[in-house]
């Protein structure tokens, strides 16, 4: 059962720390970083149980200093989806400064462009407040290269720290 977009992404405040210590920690200090975020395939929940980095599946993601995904990384990111049962439900990559709006390339490249993905961003390369999602850029896929910048929408948040 896919999970219902209506709710908010849960993701366990551990998990989240880990994920934004190992931003920072691929990142360097020098380079954008980013990862997936998974969640059963057959969930009806939409809780983050894992995450993987994008080196993870194409060793060559981060070497240009910002992030290009190439296809044998989509293929591979395709096939840990199967073998584990997996779903993704948002990524998140990290940005140079402090601004974590979408560039350009973020919106002319999402990183899964199906409609109603959600993409985070967040600041400084990873060094950023690891208990909090104050400071982090949260985008809503609308399709057709569009999207809602959730962190002005409503009151309902779209995304959502947990406790596990």
């Amino acid at each position: 059962m896919a999970s219902d977009a209506t709710q908010p992404l849960l993701i366990p405040r551990l998990l989240w720390a880990r994920l934004v210590f190992s931003l920072r920690r691929r990142g360097d200090g020098t380079r954008e970083s980013g990862a997936f975020l998974f969640a059963p395939e057959n969930s009806s929940l939409r809780r983050i149980t894992a995450f993987s980095c994008y080196d993870n599946f194409d060793p060559c993601a981060y070497q240009s200093g910002a992030i290009t995904f190439h296809a044998e990384g989509y293929a591979s990111l395709w096939e840990h989806c199967r073998r584990k049962e997996l779903q993704i439900l948002a990524d998140v990559h990290s940005h140079p400064g402090s601004w974590v709006g979408q560039s350009g390339i973020d919106q002319e490249n999402p990183m899964i462009p199906t409609h109603g993905h959600t993409a985070l961003i967040v600041p400084n390369f990873g060094r950023t407040p690891w208990w909090s999602l104050e400071r982090v850029g949260v985008y809503e896929y609308l399709g057709d290269f569009k999207w809602r910048d959730c962190r002005i929408a409503s009151a309902s948040p779209r995304v959502a720290l947990s406790i596990w």
